[in-house]
């Protein structure tokens, strides 16, 4: 029974296709890294002396397009009509923590400080300049390229009720081939996403262990902090999204407010509300320069592609198990409900939330070491040392870094089942199960690199992949307007017979 249930999988495209870059992952992590890292440097090296431009035109279009969405008549459909799965507190906590939940906690402190101390452009304020990048970096665009895509595979299925989810994915396609070589990129951009959150929240997680009890764990103990919380997040996803997902969303959204506001206690208020409205008024007002590097906000060309570039690689290769993930739980709600959850609610939260570290940083590089927030494993932990209750704030901490990671593997899981098992909503044990041993061992693969050169790594592989995706995700928005407008057109001939 299980030999035939095992052979019946592997003749499912999707699963053989992901094994296969499972498998290549993991053996070539394990018997070259050296040579894997070459191979990705070279590959990336390539496409950014070509396509580096490119992705900062995406990033912007992608934001224009969502936004003047908002203000569309289509605005007021409603994706379905039953009414909202999920409440609005866990429906924002399962945005949040399948979204980019581990990355704010990466980046809190380090990021922030990096653009004090390099400001990427001149500046006469170099605090309000490395606010405005971090919001620029974490604020509309992430938010936007997700919140899109989520939303033309809700709109395809809870409006235009196509019969399942990879009908929505690559709508309005009367070729086959382009469908199926599309759904098996997707699932790949997805493993490739999803991997990076995992190695690097792993490595993150070994880091503050590291500096807090003064030891030396090394790569064995990242390896197996690798293949621990694949093992959880596969469990986790076996349950289903009403289950531990649900739970585990609202505790760390939960607990990521109150560590939020206990560092908040610290503040020094008038400052603090000054250079958030005023750093978020310089993101909002030059968002185009940015985004596009244009006139006073041209930056080097080692800044665009080590910064802005790997970010919107980063976020094109979440945005496959995102998007469906967030299409997937809010049906029920309308469109313009949709995008100011998705885009505008989360972006506010995420400037807040750095806008809390990022002041208190500064404060403390005032009076210190000004070089003791470089490591970006570490630095969220050096920072926590300097208030009151570290021993607290370390655990709080690190169960949050967990648990973000788990929760982005276990919805990239969820979704991949989805995708393989014909697009059900509720996708087999089977299904999931292969699929967070997949995720598990790219990632085991990729993390064989070693912390030093883990992040090189992942991000040389990101750019490579986010390229052809993000070709895909533009052909799928301009079919989605197409379509659009082609049923309001006949809607209004129907209307005048």
């Amino acid at each position: 029974m299980i030999k035939r249930t095992f052979h019946r999988l592997l003749k499912n495209k999707l699963l053989f296709y992901g094994i296969l870059f499972g498998l290549f992952f993991l053996i070539a992590g394990m018997v070259n890294s050296e040579a894997l890292i070459h191979f990705l440097n070279t590959g990336n090296n390539s496409l950014l002396s070509v396509f580096s431009n490119y992705y900062l035109f995406v990033g912007a279009f992608i934001v224009v397009v969502s936004l003047v969405i908002l203000f569309l008549p289509l605005g007021k459909k409603r994706l379905g009509n039953k009414k909202p799965e999920y409440a609005y507190f866990s429906w924002i906590a399962l945005l949040y923590s399948t979204g980019m939940g581990s990355g704010l906690l990466l980046r809190a402190v380090q990021e922030p400080v990096y653009y004090l101390n390099h400001p990427p452009v001149s500046t006469v304020n170099a605090e309000l300049l490395a606010l405005q990048y971090t919001f620029f970096h974490w604020g509309f665009t992430p938010w936007a390229m997700y919140s899109l895509f989520g939303l033309i595979v809700a709109y395809n299925l809870y409006v235009r009720k196509v019969p399942n989810l990879l009908h929505a994915l690559v709508p309005a396609s009367n070729s086959n081939y382009l469908k199926n070589i599309s759904i098996v990129f997707i699932v790949l951009i997805t493993i490739n996403g999803v991997i990076a959150s995992l190695g690097l929240g792993s490595a993150q997680l070994v880091g503050g262990l590291n500096h807090t009890f003064n030891i030396e764990l090394g790569n064995y103990t990242l390896l197996a902090m690798v293949l621990l919380i694949g093992l959880i997040a596969t469990f986790s996803a076996l349950t289903g999204i009403q289950k531990v997902i649900k739970y585990l969303a609202d505790f760390d959204f939960g607990f990521s407010i109150l560590l939020m506001l206990f560092i908040a206690l610290f503040l020094d208020f008038a400052p603090f509300f000054s250079n958030l409205f005023t750093a978020m008024y310089q993101y909002v007002i030059h968002f185009f320069e940015m985004s596009l590097s244009i006139g006073g906000y041209e930056t080097s060309e080692s800044f665009t592609k080590e910064w802005t570039v790997f970010y919107w690689a980063f976020w094109l290769a979440w945005v496959p198990f995102t998007g469906i993930f967030i299409a997937r739980i809010s049906k029920g709600r309308t469109v313009r409900e949709f995008i100011i959850a998705t885009i505008l609610v989360p972006t506010f939260a995420t400037l807040i939330w750095f806008s809390v570290f990022a002041n208190n940083a500064f404060d403390v590089l005032s009076q210190s070491n000004t070089g003791q927030f470089d490591n970006l494993y570490t630095s969220l932990f050096v920072f926590l040392e300097n208030y009151p209750f570290y021993q607290l704030t370390f655990v709080i901490a690190i169960l949050l870094v967990l648990i973000s990671i788990i929760n982005s593997v276990d919805s990239a899981v969820f979704v991949l089942g989805m995708l393989s098992d014909n697009g059900n909503e509720n996708p087999s044990k089977n299904h999931k199960l292969i699929w967070g041993g997949i995720i598990t061992a790219t990632a085991f693969g990729i993390s064989a690199s070693g912390t030093s050169d883990l992040l090189n790594a992942i991000s040389n592989l990101l750019i490579i992949m986010a390229l052809p995706f993000s070709l895909l995700y533009l052909y799928i928005i301009c079919r989605f307007f197409i379509t659009i407008v082609n049923e309001n057109s006949e809607k209004q001939y129907e209307d005048k017979d």
